[in-house]
């Protein structure tokens, strides 16, 4: 009986070093969310980090483009 919670302990000091040694990627980053945005002149939907931004009449819009930003400022000048 002592022999076996003796390996009990061995085994559960094993595992805390062995989470040490080999932390967790769950935390990386690039598993964390990443917050989408709609292009307004087409619909389609792109990460905040690679969309262009543009502030039109005080509201910032983003696009997927530079031309789907420029079609909607121009649809926007036009009415």
């Amino acid at each position: 009986m002592v022999r076996l919670a003796l390996f009990g302990i061995v085994v559960v000091l094993l595992i805390f070093v062995a989470r040490a040694l080999f932390p967790s990627k769950t935390s990386s980053p690039e598993q964390e969310a990443t917050e989408m945005v709609m292009d307004p002149n087409n619909g389609v939907y792109i990460p905040k980090s690679e969309a262009i931004k543009k502030t039109i009449k005080g509201k910032d819009y983003y696009f997927s483009s530079k031309q789907s930003a420029e079609e909607f400022i121009e649809k926007q000048s036009m009415s």
